[in-house]
């Protein structure tokens, strides 16, 4: 399996790498700039390219999923948690379905589907890339993570449909590994998941869902 990472520059994106290498599964990283290529690598990554839509295809042509952190836009030059580019979540899961990926695992927020009149909501219309990814022809899935934290990851998580502890925590690296493992785990395929830590191994919780 050849995974594309798309956000792999932010701070899961780089778990996520690291985790890929770890399972010996080859990962493009996608990144915003030039000097972040080398870290990447250094990472894990068996290769590394700055984001650039006009290439995208070819990139995804070659690969047989995608990694998409919605919390790290690919075309900034940041690694910092910013709005959500639904235009880029879009253009992404179009190519995906042109170029023939078919397993799609996306990295979402927690609080998506807050109503709009929700003083928390800190990122417009979050639920529309997931909206997009679940009509589109992929098999998808779509994680929601509690807060993220940059506490050492434990591997050990609660999975549920709906999170309502709003102060839910979890280490970015479990987040890595869950989205790592959600790649071929059945038991997620087109489906929506919140987690946070908790007391079950990653597989088990994901065979729980």
């Amino acid at each position: 399996m050849k995974v594309i990472v798309i956000g792999a520059n932010g701070d899961v994106g780089e778990h996520v790498v690291r985790k890929l290498s770890e399972k010996n599964i080859e990962s493009l990283a996608v990144v915003a700039t030039e000097n972040q290529i080398e870290d990447l690598k250094k990472l894990g990554a068996s290769n590394a390219v700055v984001y650039d839509e006009q290439n995208l295809l070819s990139h995804l042509q070659s690969s047989d999923a995608v990694i998409y952190l919605t919390g790290v836009n690919p075309k900034k030059h940041t690694s910092k948690t910013v709005m959500v580019d639904h235009q880029s979540v879009s253009d992404t899961i179009q190519l995906a379905q042109e170029s023939g990926v078919k397993r799609f695992v996306m990295m979402s927020a927690v609080k998506a589907e807050e109503s709009e009149n929700e003083t928390s909501r800190k990122i417009a219309a979050k639920d529309l890339p997931e909206d997009i990814l679940k009509s589109a022809n992929l098999v998808y899935t779509v994680i929601r993570p509690g807060q993220l934290t940059d506490n050492p990851g434990t591997e050990l998580i609660e999975v549920k449909n709906r999170i309502h502890d709003k102060t839910a925590e979890i280490p970015r690296e479990d987040v890595a590994a869950l989205l790592v493992a959600s790649l071929d785990h059945e038991a997620v395929f087109n489906k929506t998941i919140e987690v946070s830590s908790g007391d079950t191994p990653i597989h088990d919780a994901l065979n729980l869902v």
